[in-house]
């Protein structure tokens, strides 16, 4: 048995303690638990005004953007059919994946791999909206000129970083970052 008296040294139990190992997903938890989560119409404020709900609220803006454009344009075409077909799934990807985060839905479904994806959803739109905008810009129409260029906005401004930090949002919720607390 130690003499040693932790109280009487002017130590207290929580300097003895065990250092803490945080995680990203446990550190934006404890965010939350100690500042009042601020709700509106059911959505955690946090995560709308944080960097990626930002991104997605650009995704949509720029996707509805290009899709109306695109609509909007006269007569029928091949680029015009490929473009529709995957800038409007993909904007109501983008819907539920922001109302899934922003409502904390994904927690009561944890089977589905949100974090993965939003990975996926997000590469895959950078690069189909990249190279569609590039096809669709050289039809020669206005509209559609005016849409490949809101396509290439939202693949370069919107889902490229929401690709990266969506895939550091997924990496720290599977491998935990160990901090040790002092």
């Amino acid at each position: 048995m130690s003499t040693y008296d932790a109280g009487a040294a002017g130590w207290s139990a929580a300097q003895n303690a065990p250092p803490e190992v945080k995680t990203a997903a446990a550190d934006y938890a404890t965010q939350q638990a100690r500042t009042e989560v601020k709700k509106t119409c059911g959505m955690d404020m946090t995560y709308v005004k944080s960097i990626n709900g930002l991104l997605k609220a650009k995704q949509l803006g720029w996707s509805f953007l290009a899709f109306i454009l695109m609509c909007f344009q006269v007569g029928i075409s091949v680029q015009k059919i490929f473009f529709g077909l995957f800038v409007f799934p993909t904007m109501l990807c983008v819907i539920v994946l922001f109302f899934m985060f922003a409502t904390h839905f994904y927690e009561k479904k944890p089977q589905v791999p949100w974090f993965q994806a939003d990975v996926g959803i997000s590469a895959g739109a950078t690069v189909y909206y990249t190279i569609m905008a590039i096809v669709v810009m050289f039809t020669g129409k206005p509209l559609l000129i005016a849409s490949g260029v809101f396509a290439l906005v939202a693949a370069l401004l919107a889902f490229a970083p929401g690709t990266y930090y969506s895939y550091k949002r997924y990496r720290e919720s599977k491998y935990p970052v160990h901090e040790v607390q002092t």
